[in-house]
């Protein structure tokens, strides 16, 4: 495997794809290397102990004296002979988020720099939300006049049963409330009512070596992505972990997080059965470099991001 940057000056944006092959897969942020408050992620944070995770993690990943952390929104675009899937949908545009104020009603060229990959909205067969938060979900839409219509009108929407029945049920309880924020109204529910959510089993095989994997505890039904490629494996990890620091300590659990306790543990053994396979992974909540492999230094983990070149450039 060998990983591509890829500058599109008109557009402004640094792209990162991973070639094994014929299958490419391509990192999208749909929000980029933000600053986020540390405490509003991993309120148990201490100013000591983010000292003592900035010099773990990479370079202006944790600022210990701006108490924040760098966390990023990637979308990830697989591209084979076979299939263009999507894995995950990022925050999406127009979406209302009065109590989100960073993802409330933006503006960005999310579609356009999917066109400068050469995807259309029509080409994706397969959408996949690997759970239904709402910074995981708001591309499933596009605002059009006053109606919300899929993005993708020809794109398997898939998620596993029990993550949309478990939401579903809550929206139901309180249909005139907020759920995931308001994300079940705009990005969810369209879904449901026009082509529908394919509702699989959280181990599923949903195309031709792309295979979900169960990983409760963020939510209760989140799964990653498994991708078979003829190079490797690339597993893509959702919100199973949301930032570096968590590599090199287990007790760091993400506020947001349904069940604390579960959650860590399937990050543990993610990370572990990763580390041992020397599989690839694609994080979610990580800015640039995204693609990379774990290596186990005693209890812990340390990231190594692959070697790149410039487009059209061998990689290192």
């Amino acid at each position: 495997m060998k990983v591509v940057r890829r500058h599109i000056p008109e557009l402004d944006v640094e792209l990162e794809r991973l070639e094994a092959g014929p299958v490419t897969v391509t990192c999208i942020p749909d929000m980029a290397n933000v600053a986020w408050p540390a405490k509003a992620i991993f309120p148990g944070l201490s100013r000591s102990d983010l000292e003592s995770a900035a010099k773990r993690s990479p370079a202006g990943t944790v600022d210990p004296e701006g108490e924040t952390v760098g966390l990023s929104f990637n979308c990830y675009v697989i591209q084979t002979p076979d299939y263009v899937a999507l894995i995950d949908g990022g925050i999406g545009n127009d979406k209302e988020r009065p109590d989100r104020p960073a993802w409330h009603r933006r503006q960005t060229r999310f579609l356009d720099i999917l066109a400068a990959i050469g995807v259309s909205p029509e080409d994706v067969g397969i959408v996949i939300n690997t759970h239904l938060h709402a910074d995981h979900v708001g591309w499933n839409t596009r605002r059009e006049g006053e109606v919300w219509r899929p993005t993708f009108p020809n794109a398997r929407y898939v998620v596993s049963a029990d993550e949309l029945t478990h939401w579903t049920a809550l929206h139901e309880a309180d249909p005139e409330g907020q759920t995931l924020h308001g994300a079940f109204a705009d990005s969810v529910l369209p879904i449901i009512e026009s082509v529908g959510f394919e509702t699989v089993a959280p181990d599923a095989e949903v195309a031709t070596g792309l295979r979900l994997q169960p990983a409760p505890g963020h939510s209760p039904g989140m799964v990653v992505v498994s991708l078979a490629t003829g190079e490797g494996e690339v597993l893509f990890l959702a919100d199973a972990v949301h930032h570096q620091l968590q590599l090199g300590d287990d007790s760091i659990v993400c506020k947001f997080c349904e069940d604390p306790e579960q959650a860590r543990k399937t990050r543990l053994g993610l990370l572990a059965n990763a580390a041992a396979g020397n599989t690839v992974l694609a994080p979610y909540h990580f800015p640039a470099p995204v693609f990379g492999r774990l290596k186990a230094e005693g209890a812990s983990f340390r990231f190594h991001p692959l070697d790149f070149a410039e487009a059209g450039e061998p990689a290192n």
